[in-house]
């Protein structure tokens, strides 16, 4: 009998892992990195800057740093999940640093440092995504859970970029903005 609570505790938690989320780990820190090298010919650098400020602006980031060459941000987006019982949804947010570095014609955009904090009534603080198990323990938030935050926090990074990559385009592909007509 023990053998077989034992075979289903495993199966369970291999299908759990099964679920998680691949998210891009960078191999030199072994921190999740969501990084890309973006085209941006025909526009300043400097108008780079200005519409990735505006936009950074409209989605309520944080201004960390900023040189000629470089904005970095601090951000955060939600995330909601299950409770422990299963029975209502938490929310809690994923705060993280955007990096931006623009040369001419091409900008390349890191984000990275991913830390998960609940709501601050339940005090379930996952900690940073890299962990295997949040560090508020099995008592504050199941696996699935922890799971699911990692994967809404994909899905969150992927449309995020892809918005700041949306912005820049409309700038470049703008007949307005050209200098050469």
């Amino acid at each position: 009998m023990n053998k077989i609570v034992l075979s289903i505790i495993i199966a369970f938690g291999l299908s759990a892992s099964l679920f998680a989320q691949n998210l891009p780990t960078d191999q030199g820190t072994g921190k999740i990195t969501f990084l890309e090298v973006v085209d941006a010919s025909g526009v300043k650098p400097a108008d780079v800057i200005k519409v990735i400020k505006d936009w950074a602006t409209k989605q309520g980031y944080t201004l960390k740093e900023e040189t000629a060459d470089k904005l970095v941000y601090q951000c955060s987006t939600p995330v909601e999940y299950p409770n422990i019982n299963g029975s209502s949804t938490e929310k809690g947010s994923v705060a993280f640093t955007l990096s931006v570095f623009i040369k001419e014609g091409k900008y390349r955009y890191i984000a990275t440092d991913f830390v998960h904090t609940g709501d601050i009534k339940t005090k379930a603080n996952g900690g940073k995504l890299e962990n295997v198990n949040p560090d508020c323990g099995s008592t504050k938030m199941t696996s699935k859970s922890w799971v699911l935050i990692k994967n809404k926090t994909n899905s969150n990074l992927v449309a995020i970029t892809n918005d700041l990559k949306r912005v820049v385009k409309e700038y470049q592909n703008d007949p307005a903005n050209k200098s050469d007509w």
